[in-house]
């Protein structure tokens, strides 16, 4: 049976990239990369984490440079927010972690990382028809580190922690609608509080990558809580 891990939403994502510096990698296993140049001058926004003043005037939200060459675009589901991304994400990752199930209402969250400085809102979009909720402060506000969704539709679009933003690949508009390899993940993080298990020959950690225990590889097995297993007993049940 899975173990229960004793780490809080607050707790795993505050850090998201906030290593110290001179380290090779951040706490949460994640590689510590300078930032690509976009245009960005000042300090990385609520670096130390909290409020931030005129935060949407700031990456990642409505700021403007030459240099920010748009690579790739983000869309809620109803098309009111858009986010841009400069260059590829620096890690990708499965999050198998029970505050992941329940703050998206899935068996796991599927993560792409990317330094802050390298997103922002598209320039037609309106923020006002952004919304924020501090896991941290339990409530609806602007207290990094927060989750990013659309007021509209609710679409869930990322995580903006102090150093990077954590995008969520499904909202992504990829051309022929393939993924690329830079978003498949490297691990999956938390795999002991898993709900379903994965018959993949990805990394699977008991919590943080590089920072736990690498649980053992499970070949496919006969049993309803292998992936894909549910959806195929029903089909059959038809």
């Amino acid at each position: 049976m899975p173990r229960q891990t004793n780490i809080n939403a607050s707790q795993k994502n505050n850090d998201d990239g906030g290593g110290g510096g001179g380290e090779k990698q951040t706490s949460q296993g994640h590689p510590l990369m300078q930032p690509p140049n976009t245009g960005w001058k000042g300090p990385i926004p609520a670096r130390e984490g909290g409020r931030e003043e005129q935060y949407l005037q700031k990456p990642p939200y409505c700021w403007q440079s030459k240099e920010f060459q748009v690579k790739y675009q983000a869309r809620c589901w109803c098309g009111k927010l858009e986010f841009e991304y400069h260059g590829d994400p620096i890690d990708a990752k499965h999050c198998h972690c029970t505050q992941c199930q329940r703050l998206h209402g899935a068996p796991f969250q599927w993560a792409a990382l990317f330094h802050k400085t390298c997103v922002r809102l598209a320039k037609h979009c309106d923020p006002i028809h952004l919304d924020f909720f501090s896991t941290q402060e339990g409530h609806s506000e602007h207290s990094v580190p927060c989750k990013i969704s659309c007021r509209n539709c609710r679409s869930p679009m990322a995580d903006e922690g102090r150093n990077m933003v954590m995008a969520y690949p499904s909202s992504f508009v990829f051309e022929n609608n393939e993924v690329p390899s830079a978003f498949a993940p490297t691990a999956h993080i938390f795999y002991s509080e898993r709900v379903m298990d994965l018959d993949d020959d990805v990394p699977k950690w008991a919590g943080h990558k590089n920072a736990s225990e690498q649980l053992p590889h499970t070949p496919k097995q006969d049993t309803d809580r292998t992936m894909g297993k549910g959806k195929s007993h029903k089909s059959q049940s038809r």
